[in-house]
């Protein structure tokens, strides 16, 4: 929970693009399952896993909603989730732009600046870290 440090502007920022992200991936694995799209209209290399890509992305999406509740909220454990998250994002992103190319450059930089803001010491001591 966080202690008696106000919420930084930038972690208010960051909670509310991580709840519309993950609702918006949550809409996106309910309609999969519904049938109003299919996963190769998602993306054609995601065409043959059908339910398994809806799936993960509910998973996904409720995972980015309850982010964003920590971070709103402060809490501390979050603060450790989004390093792991925003870490395997950060190794994902540099995964791409070596095989890729330049357009896992924005996501890098993303995934770069939210762990080296983290990591500010008035953010951690909102997450009371």
């Amino acid at each position: 929970m966080a202690r008696d440090a106000p919420r930084p502007i930038l972690i208010t920022i960051i909670a509310i693009l991580e709840f519309l992200i993950g609702l918006l991936i949550l809409v996106g694995g309910v309609l999969l399952i519904a049938g109003v799209i299919s996963a190769g209209d998602v993306d054609p290399e995601f065409a043959d896993l059908g339910n398994a890509a809806s799936i993960a992305m509910i998973v996904i999406g409720l995972l980015n909603i309850i982010i964003a509740g920590g971070f709103w909220n402060g809490w501390s454990i979050m603060w450790y989730i989004g390093l792991i998250v925003n870490g395997i994002g950060l190794i994902v992103a540099i995964y791409g732009l070596i095989t890729t190319g330049i357009g896992s450059a924005i996501p890098l930089v993303i995934y770069a600046v939210i762990l080296f803001y983290l990591f500010r010491p008035g953010v951690k001591d909102f997450f009371g870290i």
